[in-house]
């Protein structure tokens, strides 16, 4: 064939064929044209028309189903379910079509006409006892609409007739919850009681049902399930938690203590339990018990700036006992770091109060000399700090020892940099080096009480570190330093010592692990590090990004497996400039380099960095699926399951359904959910995504692997 030319005489030749009723021979000379491009739609499209009126059905749905799928290739969903409806009509005794034609209207978000053909179908499976197939649609129907609560009672039905009761009982366990967010606890009750008899043993459809018993005021039941799921799994934190409250809301404080207790054993940052014991020692007048605590939780308020949180933690127990010593300073410590003068010279006066009663003179100095910064004309009170002083025999260059000291800025940067060392040092088992950071700091700011608290916890800990691993993690910190730092021959080996950058934002405290995102916050550019005693140079950002963090992590590296105090000024100065260096040379509408840098900062481990210029870079449209997929990545890599699958859902609701894109992102999210610990639900994604491609990324093996595990987390394998 001659190109286009031949191609319109074929075509004006057929066209004269129809018009002569001559429609066997017009079909012919169409074909000729199929022979060349069999995937031609509108051709394709005239011929099923014409077997139509030959009254050739089956001839006329084949030309029609190879338009159907080119237009689904294209994702020109609307053209593809116009064919579909089509064909439906032509063969309305085949369910099939019809099914293609609601995957069609879900891909389009059409769900109500998508769910209304999905059950029409599955009616007819019924009908014909063929319960697998019409489970298959029920399940669409239920991740179309997880609230349809008709749909899910009868999918649960279909499950048990099926023989697979536990995924009957999670279906049941679903509907329950659609009750009780009804509020018909009776209707959720009824079903909790069937999913119980179906599975007795289901250790979630005893606890659901407890919280049932408990809202409808039968307390003793609710808690006789609870401990029931308890022997079955005395570690299981949901019924621990519940029978915990429980005991607690019907003033069973005992046996309350005792629960709580045993979820701090397996569970030492759980925030319920903490709270619940330091309120039951509030209630029997315990209150240095309830300090202990709510001082963790009052420190994790603080560190993530939640000082209302806090203040609120503290005035509980004031509230019982409002000269209790040690929440007052942790009041005081409070104010003093948001620079509240007001409210610190009321707690100050009140400390002063309770060490006067207690006789505690020598403490009193502190306070009295932060009182007279404060109110530096109170005469009164300069009289009495004298004849205190003068009482305790100081002089005037002894009363620095006592007084209440208040970092200036740069020592708060130099303290929180070497508390944040010891952290590293501590982190990877190295507890000496760990002690000589915070012992030199305490021989240079002997009155701060965070470095006191540091020292204390360090001598607190049992390290297993033995010598020859010692020896071992020093060798490998020599060999990451001799990879970043390579010394030139015949050239001078001397480094001259960096200025210290700009502080941490964020002080790592007690057990708590060092996320490097502590260290390179606020900081900027990175210097090629002179080895030869010339000026030093910059690379240029634009182009060595990733291999400037590169530099910093493995400089990052090395300080984390124990060196010098030198060095630690190094890496805060070489990052600091780098931060510094990004924000001078990137503009914000720049999306692309923000992109590569978003890139680079992931490599890197910067995750919450990464994230900020992700989001940056979704500003351009060509970019947001990427970079909505990215964060959800790095979500997913700091542990924050939840956010993950958001953002996830996100990226998921801009690509066509059914499409390769789709069942990508649709993998992602079912790696999500089964971390997450939800493998019921991440089974059902993934054998929709079998259902599309069963080889797709080793699919089938993993829902085998899955399923033989009877619901095991993955991330419990781990």
């Amino acid at each position: 064939m001659n190109g286009k030319y031949d191609r319109i005489k074929i075509i004006e030749q057929a066209e004269r064929l129809v018009r002569a009723g001559k429609l066997r021979e017009a079909i012919i000379e169409y074909e000729k044209l199929l022979d060349e491009d069999p995937t031609d739609v509108s051709i394709n499209n005239i011929v099923g028309d014409l077997y139509v009126r030959l009254g050739q059905t089956e001839r006329a749905i084949k030309s029609f189903e190879k338009v159907a799928a080119e237009y689904e290739k294209k994702t020109q969903y609307s053209q593809a379910l116009a064919i579909l409806k089509k064909i439906c009509r032509l063969n309305p005794e085949n369910p099939v079509y019809f099914i293609n034609m609601a995957d069609l209207y879900t891909r389009q978000g059409f769900t109500a006409e998508a769910k209304r053909e999905y059950l029409r179908v599955a009616e007819i499976y019924l009908r014909a006892k063929r319960v697998e197939e019409a489970i298959e649609l029920y399940e669409k129907v239920v991740r179309l609409d997880r609230d349809d609560l008709n749909a899910r009672m009868q999918l649960a039905a279909l499950y048990k007739l099926d023989g697979r009761p536990e995924r009957a009982v999670n279906e049941l366990l679903e509907a329950a919850d659609l009750k009780l967010a009804d509020g018909r606890i009776d209707e959720a009750h009824k079903i909790l009681v069937e999913a119980r008899k179906l599975n007795p043993d289901n250790p979630r459809a005893s606890l659901k049902l407890a919280q049932v018993l408990r809202l409808k005021g039968q307390a003793e039941e609710a808690m006789e399930l609870a401990r029931a799921a308890m022997e079955k799994n005395p570690h299981d934190l949901d019924a621990l938690t519940f029978l915990g409250n429980v005991y607690f809301e019907e003033g069973k404080f005992e046996p309350a203590k005792e629960v709580f207790t045993e979820i701090l054993n397996f569970y030492p940052l759980n925030v319920n339990a903490r709270y619940k014991l330091g309120r039951i020692n509030l209630g029997q007048g315990d209150v240095d018990r309830a300090f202990e605590y709510f001082e963790p939780l009052i420190d994790s308020y603080l560190k993530k700036r939640k000082e209302d949180k806090a203040v609120g933690l503290i005035g509980l127990i004031l509230t019982v006992r409002k000269d209790h010593l040690p929440s007052m300073e942790k009041l005081a410590a409070i104010f003093r770091d948001s620079k509240d003068a007001r409210r610190l010279e009321q707690v100050d006066r009140a400390i002063l109060a309770e060490l006067k009663r207690i006789g505690e003179k020598s403490r009193m100095i502190s306070y009295y000399a932060e009182l007279l910064k404060l109110k530096p004309s109170d005469d009164k009170l300069a009289i009495e700090y004298r004849e205190l002083k003068k009482e305790l025999l100081l002089g005037d260059e002894e009363e620095a020892t006592y007084d209440t000291w208040v970092p200036s800025r740069e020592q708060e940067e130099e303290i929180q940099a070497g508390l944040a060392q010891a952290d590293v040092y501590i982190q990877e088992g190295l507890a000496r080096l760990a002690r000589r950071v915070v012992e030199g700091l305490l021989l240079k700011y002997p009155n701060d009480p965070l470095i006191k608290q540091k020292l204390n916890y360090i001598d607190n800990l049992k390290t297993q570190l033995s010598e020859s691993e010692l020896i071992k993690k020093v060798e490998k910190a020599t060999v990451i330093e001799t990879q970043v730092i390579r010394p030139t021959k015949g050239k001078s080996q001397e480094r001259e010592t960096m200025k210290v950058g700009l502080p941490f934002e964020e002080e790592i405290l007690g057990e708590d692990k060092v996320n490097p995102l502590d260290i390179f916050r606020d900081t900027g550019i990175a210097p090629i590090i002179s080895t030869d005693g010339r000026e030093k140079k910059y690379y240029d950002l634009y182009e060595n990004i990733r291999a400037e963090l590169s530099i910093i992590s493995a400089i990052y590296l090395r300080q984390k497996k124990g060196v010098t105090i030198q060095f630690e000024k190094e890496l805060s100065s070489i990052v600091s400039d780098f931060r510094k260096g990004i924000r001078d040379k990137i503009p914000e509408e720049d999306y692309q380099i923000h992109m590569q840098l978003g890139l680079a900062f992931m490599e890197q481990g910067l995750l919450d960095e990464a994230i900020e210029e992700f989001n940056l870079a979704s500003r351009d449209k060509n970019q947001l699926l990427e970079c909505l997929n990215l964060i959800s990545n790095c979500h997913r890599l700091k542990g924050n399951m939840e956010e993950a699958e958001r953002w996830m859902n996100r990226a998921i609701k801009l690509v066509a359904p059914g499409s390769d894109q789709y069942f990508a992102l649709m993998y992602d999210l079912g790696l999500i959910v089964e971390l997450s610990g939800d493998v019921e639900r991440a089974l059902s994604i993934y054998r929709e995504i079998q259902s599309w491609n069963p080889t797709y990324r080793g699919i089938s093996d993993k829902i085998e692997k899955l399923s033989n595990l009877g619901g095991t987390p993955s991330s419990a394998l781990n």
